[in-house]
């Protein structure tokens, strides 16, 4: 879709180049439509500038198969955002899931405040005793800041995954706690979580 506005910008510039030389031949020789050839060529320019923008990123995010929903919860714009997901998600998922984030996130306009790296973490929420609700870190992307990846063997490449085993691990024994007791005592929170 990018290569098509990029092809769309180069023929607008030329259109707009003949329209223009056009409009100064009737401006010389005071033909009665000069003007009509002055709008003609304004509005050839507006819209190859507006192909030219389109040429730079992508319109429609892509979807990764198996990415679990998530809601960002810290994001200033920098190198650093965090996503909650829901308790209940495997590893195999979390790492499809940072992915997804990860590409709808990250943009060339990101500023840095000292780090290159672009850093997002997901989190959950869980409840070890009743009326103690504590955040708990499940894994870490990394990826140059400002870098949109495009193709999987630049993700494979570019980013970096690290996951909180021992954080699963207390999933996994609060899951057995919690199917053993009331849900009144305590265990793990439902998120209404909906996709960024």
């Amino acid at each position: 879709m990018q290569s098509f506005f990029a092809s769309a910008t180069q023929v607008g510039l030329g259109v707009a180049g003949l329209l223009a030389l056009l409009t100064l031949l009737a401006w010389i020789r005071n033909w009665p439509w000069k003007f009509s050839l002055v709008g003609y060529t304004a509005f050839t320019l507006v819209l190859t500038a507006g192909c030219f923008a389109l040429s730079l990123g992508p319109i429609f995010r892509s979807r990764i198969p198996g990415a679990a929903p998530y809601t960002t919860v810290y994001d200033q714009g920098a190198e650093r955002a965090v996503i909650a997901v829901s308790p209940d998600i495997t590893p195999e998922h979390l790492i499809l899931t940072l992915k997804q984030a990860a590409s709808d996130l990250a943009s060339s306009g990101r500023f840095s405040t000292g780090s290159p790296v672009f850093t997002l973490q997901a989190r959950t929420v869980i409840h070890p005793e009743p009326g103690v609700s504590e955040p708990l870190l499940l894994g870490t992307l990394q990826q140059p800041l400002g870098k949109r990846l495009r193709t999987p063997e630049e993700q494979q490449q570019q980013q970096q995954i690290r996951l909180e085993e021992e954080a699963f691990a207390r999933l996994r024994k609060l899951v057995q706690v919690q199917a053993a007791a009331s849900p009144a005592e305590g265990g793990l929170e439902e998120l209404p979580l909906s996709q960024s």
